[in-house]
C-alpha cells in the first residue's frame, strides 16, 4: 500500500516537471525579440564583401534592416599575368584601368518561411533588399620597362596607366604597388537590388548563425569602368553566398 503511494507521489512530481518543462519551452519560444544586430562576410563571384546589418522584428515573421556592405569588383573577363622575360617580375591584370570598390547602404524585410522547432534545426527566410551605392575607381597603375637609348641601354622602370596604343605585355613589369594613385579616386553614384534566402540554424534563439544566398544586380548611370575594352558598364550581377552571426535582444525605451 505505502509501496502504491510513493509510486503515485514519485510519478506525480516526475509529470509535473515534464509538463512544467514543455510550458518553459513554450514560453521561451514565444518571445519575440525586437533587435537584432549581425554582422556578414561575403563571397560573390567578382569579389568579396563585408557588410554590418542591425534590424527590428516587427513581429515573429517580418524583420526589418538596415545594411551597410563594402565590397570590391572585379570584370569577369580579367585575367593575371607574368613576364617570364624578367626576373622577380610581378603578376598583374592587363588592360586594368581601375581598381573598383563599392559602398552600399540600403533597407531590406525579411520574411519568415518556415519556423524552426525549439530544439533546432533550420529556419527560412526570404530577404528582400535595396537602396543606395557608391563606386570608388581607383586609377590602377603599372611597372613599364623602358630601355634607354645609348650604348649601355640601361633599363628604366616607370610607372603608368594602361594605354591600348603604347602599352605592351612584353614592357610591363608587373603591378604598381596599391597606394599608387588614391588620390585620383573618382566616384560614380549609383542604386543596387539584391534577393535571396537566408538559413538560419542553431538552437539558441538569442544568437545567431545564418548562411545565405542570393542574387544582387548594381546599376550606375554614369557607368563603372574596370577593363579598357568595356568602359562606363552600367549594370553589374553579381551571385553571392554569405555567412553571418550575430545576436537577438529586446530594447525598451
Amino acid at each position: 500500500m505505502y509501496l502504491l503511494i510513493l509510486l503515485l507521489v514519485f510519478s506525480g512530481v516526475i509529470f509535473g516537471q515534464d509538463l512544467q518543462n514543455d510550458e518553459l519551452d513554450d514560453v521561451a519560444e514565444q518571445i519575440i525579440y525586437n533587435r537584432e544586430r549581425t554582422g556578414n562576410v561575403t563571397a560573390h563571384n567578382l569579389g568579396f564583401a563585408m557588410s554590418y546589418k542591425p534590424g527590428r522584428n516587427k513581429n515573429a515573421f517580418t524583420t526589418t534592416l538596415l545594411n551597410i556592405e563594402l565590397l570590391t569588383m572585379k570584370s569577369p573577363k580579367q585575367l593575371k599575368l607574368i613576364n617570364a622575360n624578367y626576373n622577380n617580375s610581378k603578376r598583374y591584370v592587363y588592360g586594368k584601368l581601375n581598381d573598383v570598390f563599392i559602398l552600399r547602404g540600403g533597407y531590406g524585410v525579411k520574411k519568415l518561411l518556415n519556423q524552426k522547432p525549439y530544439w533546432g534545426g533550420i529556419e527560412l527566410r526570404w530577404l528582400l533588399e535595396g537602396g543606395a551605392s557608391i563606386a570608388f575607381q581607383k586609377p590602377y597603375y603599372y611597372f613599364v620597362i623602358n630601355i634607354e637609348q645609348g650604348v649601355n641601354g640601361n633599363l628604366v622602370i616607370d610607372t603608368k596607366r594602361y594605354n591600348e596604343n603604347s602599352t605592351s605585355t612584353h614592357d610591363i613589369y608587373g603591378r604598381a604597388p596599391f597606394t599608387k594613385g588614391l588620390g585620383e579616386i573618382s566616384l560614380r553614384p549609383g542604386l543596387y537590388f539584391k534577393s535571396g534566402l537566408n538559413f538560419e540554424f542553431g538552437y539558441i534563439k538569442t544568437q545567431i548563425k545564418a548562411a545565405e544566398v542570393g542574387a544582387a544586380i548594381d546599376f550606375y548611370p554614369q557607368g563603372v569602368t574596370i577593363l579598357a575594352d568595356k568602359k562606363d558598364q552600367k549594370f553589374f550581377l553579381t551571385f553571392y553566398i554569405s555567412f553571418g552571426f550575430g545576436k537577438r535582444f529586446n530594447f525598451y525605451r
